[in-house]
């Protein structure tokens, strides 16, 4: 217990859902459809802020508010952060010149609502979390040194530490259910 910076017998409020409210300006470089194509994924796929949406907004209907209250408001406010994110994603696609389109980068791979984890075992829910925010913090973070147009970089550069302050939050929440 002693490694554990996120309590679940905090109140919720005090816990941060993002590394910080300031993000870099949304915009590039120069056109560049390849990089458009290296982002689509993390718009809408089966790991994508459009599935982390759904299934967070699940997750805060379902979860039980009195024995997980804490658990529960968090992810609600972790939702909101992810809505950002989706919302970054697809004007960055779209300013690099790609459709952002709810799918993969497979053009017949279209986003549906089975890619939504629905389980409401709390254990397995946030190690489901914590898991999917380590992939996208380490995604975003590899993606970051990949393209180098400097405003995409910093700002995918930025979304990584938001999706590693949920990975943290998530585990230190699983240590204690």
């Amino acid at each position: 217990m002693n490694n554990i910076q996120y309590s679940i017998h905090t109140n919720p409020n005090f816990i941060p859902s993002a590394y910080s409210n300031w993000y870099p300006p949304i915009m590039v470089t120069e056109k560049n459809p390849e990089y458009a194509q290296i982002l689509m994924p993390d718009l809408a796929s089966s790991a994508s802020e459009m599935t982390t949406v759904h299934q967070y907004l699940y997750q805060s209907w379902t979860i039980d508010s009195k024995e997980y209250k804490t658990i529960q408001q968090v992810i609600k406010r972790i939702t909101t952060v992810e809505q950002r994110h989706f919302t970054i994603i697809g004007q960055l696609i779209t300013l690099l010149g790609g459709q952002p389109q709810c799918r993969s980068s497979k053009t017949d791979s279209y986003w549906c609502g089975d890619m939504v984890d629905y389980t409401s075992d709390i254990h397995a829910l946030l190690s489901k979390n914590a898991q999917s925010e380590q992939f996208a913090a380490q995604a975003y973070s590899e993606q970051s040194e990949k393209i180098k147009d400097p405003y995409v970089s910093k700002m995918l550069a930025r979304l990584s530490l938001d999706e590693e302050l949920h990975y943290r939050i998530f585990s230190d929440f699983l240590s204690q259910v």
